[in-house]
Order: C-alpha cells, then structure tokens, then sequence
C-alpha cells in the first residue's frame, strides 16, 4: 500500500508541475509496483527518494501558482471593437493581477503615467478612462452600460496606481490589452469612427464625467474588477480561469447576449488540419483519430471545459484555447470523418463584467450601478481621490 500511495502522491506532482498528463506517467506506478518485491531496505531507500522529489516537483507546483503568471496574447487584434480585457491566463502560473507583493508607486493629484510600448506619458486619470473605454467597448453601447465600463476600467487602473496590481513592462500601467487594458490615442479614435467621431466621442466622455471618480470595492479594498467581451450566458467562476478564488467574481446569468455578434463563433478543420495542430501544440498526444481521441473530461458550473483528452495527453480547456486560438472554452465539438467543427460561445476568459451581458441590462433599463452590482456579486460603489499624495476612499456617491 505505501508504494501505490506514493505512485498517486508523485504522479500528482508530476501533472502538477507540468499541467498536463502524459501517457508515460503510467511507467512510474508501474516501477512504484515493482518496489514491493524488492527486500525492505531497498524499498525504504527508494521510497525515500521518491518523496524528496515528489515535494520538490510539488513545491514548483504550488509557487507557479502564486507567482507572476505569464500571459499569452489574446486572439484578436490590438483595438479591437468590443475588446474586453480579454486575458488569456496559463491555469498553472497563476495571474499577477490576483496575487504578489504591492510595488512602490507615487500617487499624483490628477494623472496617471501611461507606457505606450517606447515612452510613459503623463495623462489626467479620466482621460485615460476615455481612451480606454472607448477601446475597451464599442461606442453605440447603451450609456448605462459605457458608465459601467468606465468605472470598471478606473477601478483596474486605481489598482495598479496604488501597487495592487503589476505591470509585466515595470511602469504604473501600460497601454498593451493583453497586459493592462486597451487604449486608443485620440487619432486612432478618429481613425476608426471617421465621420461618428465626435458623437461617439461626447457619448464615451459624458458616461466617464458622470461616474467621475467612482471605483468598485469590498471589504474596504479595491477589487480586481475584470471584465470580457461575451460570456456566452453565463459568467464564470474566478478561480476555474485564475486559480484564485475572490468572492465577488463569482458565476452569475448573464442573459441577452444571443443578438450579439459576440455570442458564438465557428472553427472549422480539415481532419488532417486538426490532427497537425493538436499534435504540434501537444505532441504527447499523438493524435490519429479525433472522433476517438476527444474526449470532454469535466466541465465549469459554467459549461466551459476544463479538462479534455487529446489522443494520448489530457490538457485544461485554457491550453485548448491558447493552442487553437479559440475565442472562448465554452466549446463543443462536431467530428466526421473529414471535418472537425468547433462552436465557441461567448469571447474571452469570461470572469467579471460581460460587456455584451452589461449592454443587454442597459436596453432593458438596468443602470450601470446595478450592472455593476450584477457582475461584481456584493461590492460596494466609492470615490476614490488623491488627498495629500494619499489615495483615499469617500462614501459612496451614485444616483440610487
């Protein structure tokens, strides 16, 4: 029995660390069993190797988790409409915007320093609000849901103002979305929207200066108020992307978003295409059969995937994602002999805010507090303000 217990124990380790299972992780019980016929100091003398190991690889597990995660490049293209802080998290690195030490920063009574890839410009506050949201959601939203986006995005940013969240570039905060959030500089506004500039422009600023000042909290903290393009239904859980459990990012219904553009997406393979693709991105794999070889092992309460076998290996629905860049894990799939169709629904990691979900609640007369209360379950609304170089939380100001 004390050899299997260890083959599990290890094995956990391995997968762990690795994030993901391999075929070849089968050899280690198979040599775990074989110890039971070896005379018992030979079997102590193992067992206590393979223990040592087995809390080193799970030592590498649990700090990859807590540390600064890498992040992969969301599928789109920078400034895109409807953008949606669309983060795609490697489950097992974890996320530096949900855990790490605060960093040193200085407070400024009216701006923010802003790194666009070659320099850091200074800009006041609410005006990098504007830039953002404008990049962040399309303009011909409803208002209700432009102000719930707007106090969104100033609640993201406050965060990283005050050293609470980091930027992978060192400064405050930057302009790259898969980083920080999206930004558009005034031109690129013009650029997109030519002849609807200043309508789309006096809308996006008249819902910042209506919530001026206002940022999403609980317990007396900022919170990490993410947000995502279309959660296809219904939101998910923090912790099933992030590996972070925070009560107000909790799986909620998110209705009227089958109108939206956002709401589902199709990929479609040649056999041979996909079998390439899956065992380039995973060559433990070894695909030959995909109507054989995938397998949905577990769903999110959401219904995205969180686990699937591909051939010979078993990858989390986040891997899948980033591999055949998919706009969501809320996938199911259609196999023949000669086609494999992938149907996506929703756009992005899909925790926090559905900005597709938000414009639905506006049309039915939601306001963006109650929006906000929706998507953030129990957060309160505050003025957040510099005082004497302190950053510092008033009572809560909104039209209720």
């Amino acid at each position: 029995l004390i050899p299997a217990a260890i083959g599990i124990f290890i094995l956990a380790c391995s997968i762990l660390t690795r994030g993901q299972v391999g075929m070849g992780d089968g050899w280690l019980l198979m040599a775990l069993g074989c110890m039971m016929r070896m005379e018992s100091y030979i079997q102590m003398a193992c067992i206590g190797m393979l223990l040592a190991a087995g809390i080193v690889g799970l030592s590498t597990a649990v700090l990859s988790a807590v540390s600064v995660g890498g992040r992969v490049p969301a599928s789109r293209t920078a400034g895109s409409v409807n953008a949606g802080l669309d983060l795609m998290p490697d489950i097992v690195s974890g996320l530096n915007l949900l855990a790490g030490e605060k960093y040193e920063t200085i407070p400024s009574a009216n701006g923010i320093g802003v790194w666009n890839g070659e320099e850091v410009v200074p800009m006041d506050t609410e005006d990098y609000i504007i830039h953002v949201t404008a990049a962040e959601m399309p303009a011909t939203y409803e208002k209700e849901a432009l102000k719930a986006q707007a106090v969104a995005a100033r609640t993201f940013a406050m965060k990283h103002l005050t050293g609470e969240l980091r930027c992978k570039s060192g400064h405050t905060i930057c302009t790259d979305y898969a980083c920080c959030q999206a930004f558009l500089t005034t031109e690129q506004l013009r650029e997109r929207w030519g002849s609807s500039f200043e309508n789309y422009y006096a809308r996006i600023e008249a819902a910042v200066h209506e919530t001026e000042g206002l940022v999403l909290t609980s317990g007396g903290e900022l919170v990490t108020a993410l947000y995502h393009s279309s959660s296809g239904g219904r939101t998910e859980n923090c912790e099933a992307v992030f590996a972070v459990a925070l009560p107000y990012l909790v799986s909620v219904e998110s209705g009227g978003e089958e109108d939206s553009p956002e709401f589902t997406s199709e990929k479609c393979y040649t056999t041979a295409e996909f079998i390439s693709k899956v065992n380039s991105a995973f060559p433990d794999a070894q695909m030959s059969d995909p109507a054989k070889d995938v397998d949905v092992w577990q769903r999110t309460e959401s219904g995205r995937i969180q686990l699937i076998r591909l051939g010979g290996t078993v990858v989390t629905g986040q891997q899948l994602r980033n591999a055949l860049k998919l706009r969501s894990t809320n996938v199911k799939f259609s196999i023949t002999q000669s086609n494999v169709k992938i149907t996506c629904f929703g756009f992005g990691h899909g925790v926090g805010m559905s900005q597709c979900g938000a414009n639905a609640m506006a049309k039915n007369g939601s306001s963006f507090d109650e929006i906000l209360r929706h998507y953030y379950t129990g957060v309160d609304i505050e003025r957040f303000e510099v005082d004497s170089g302190e950053l510092c939380l008033l009572p809560e100001q909104t039209n209720e």
